[in-house]
């Protein structure tokens, strides 16, 4: 081997090893950037103010506003009690159908809470979407259809979520 081809050799596995490590930083970045935005949305979630909006679409919406007027002709209250749970889901039915964030990760935890919230706005987003002629939460929409077609209780039993029971003797999986 004369000392040209000794050369290029060793400048082709440098360039080898340069670009393992810069897909390695950039995914590994990508991590971190993940990491981040699941952290904030998990915090948003445990929010308090985002707990009393939860509660009060469940206890008081379908009581107090009938959906005929969709969601921005409600009284200002309902409004955004409705937002603040609705857009939290339709922002990680954005980041989960561009793959910034795993769908098993934002279904399988909020899953279950986010159907039954679903259930509740879907008249209200449908007329809002009406009114406004634009697709209103359209990802908080196709994240319960994804939710709908691969349930929380799947994804956990896949992961083996478990927990004891009571006398904590039996271990149990989720159960539906």
């Amino acid at each position: 081997m004369d000392a040209l081809t000794l050369a290029t050799l060793i400048l082709a596995v440098t360039a080898v090893v340069a670009l393992g490590l810069t897909v390695r930083q950039v995914l590994a970045m990508s991590r971190q950037t993940q990491l981040s935005v699941v952290v904030e949305s998990f915090r948003e979630a445990r929010t308090p103010e985002w707990f009393e909006a939860r509660d009060w679409i469940f206890e008081h919406l379908t009581d107090e506003c009938a959906p005929d007027r969709g969601i921005s002709g409600l009284p200002p209250h309902a409004r955004a009690m409705i937002r603040k749970v609705g857009f939290l889901y339709d922002n990680l039915g954005l980041l989960v159908i561009h793959k910034v964030v795993p769908e098993e990760l934002v279904i399988g935890f909020f899953g279950e809470g986010m159907c039954k919230q679903w259930a509740r706005l879907e008249p209200y987003i449908n007329t809002e979407s009406k009114i406004s002629g634009v697709d209103y939460m359209v990802y908080f929409r196709w994240l319960v259809c994804r939710a709908n077609i691969r349930p929380a209780a799947e994804i956990q039993r896949k992961l083996g979520v478990r927990w004891l029971d009571a006398e904590g003797g039996t271990y149990h999986t989720t159960s539906h």
